[in-house]
C-alpha cells in the first residue's frame, strides 16, 4: 500500500528507474546494490575520511610544533646567555631584529629602544616565523614575551614578541 502510494507520486524519471530495476533479474539487482555500496564507500573514503585524517596530522604537528617552542621559552630562566657560539647581537637590538626579520623576508613592525623592543608581524607564513624567533636567540636576544595567532589562512601566522638584550 505504502509502495504504491509513494510509486504514484513519484517522478516520472523515478518511475522509469523503478520500471528498469524491476526489469532486471534478481542476479543484476543485486549486483547493482554492491556496486552501489562499494561506491558509497569509496566516495565516503577517499572524498571524506582520508582528506579529514590529512588535515588532523597536519594540525597535530603544527600543535607540537608550537608546543616545543613554547616550552623552551618558558624553560630559559631570565636572564640567560644566548646559545652556545652565537655571535652576539652588536648595536642597536631594534636594528638586528629588522635585519634578522628581512632575511626571513618578513616584515616587522619594531617599537622600542636599543635594549628592549616590541616586534608585530601580520600574516606571516609560519615556516619563516620559526626561523625569525631562532635567530633572535642564537644572535642573543631573549625572548619575553610571544604570541601567535593563526591570520585566517593556513600557515599564515600573526606574531607579537617582546625581545630584550640580556
Amino acid at each position: 500500500m505504502i509502495v504504491a502510494a509513494v510509486r504514484s507520486r513519484a517522478a516520472p524519471v523515478v518511475e522509469r528507474a523503478n520500471d528498469w530495476l524491476a526489469g532486471r533479474s534478481e542476479r543484476e539487482r543485486l549486483l547493482l546494490i554492491v556496486l552501489a555500496v562499494l561506491g558509497i564507500v569509496a566516495v565516503g573514503w577517499y572524498g571524506i575520511v582520508q582528506p579529514l585524517l590529512i588535515v588532523r596530522q597536519d594540525a597535530v604537528e603544527r600543535i607540537e610544533l608550537y608546543e616545543g617552542l613554547q616550552a623552551r621559552l618558558r624553560a630559559a630562566p631570565a636572564g640567560a646567555a644566548a646559545a652556545p657560539g652565537a655571535a652576539p647581537i652588536s648595536g642597536p637590538l631594534d636594528e638586528a631584529v629588522r635585519q634578522a626579520a628581512a632575511a626571513q623576508a618578513l616584515t616587522a613592525e619594531v617599537t622600542g629602544d636599543a635594549d628592549r623592543v616590541t616586534v608585530t608581524i601580520t600574516g606571516a607564513r609560519f615556516d619563516s616565523a620559526v626561523p625569525f624567533i631562532r635567530a633572535l636567540e642564537s644572535g642573543g636576544a631573549m625572548v619575553d614575551d610571544l604570541r601567535m595567532e593563526t591570520a585566517g589562512q593556513p600557515g599564515l601566522i600573526n606574531l607579537t614578541l617582546t625581545a630584550t638584550r640580556p
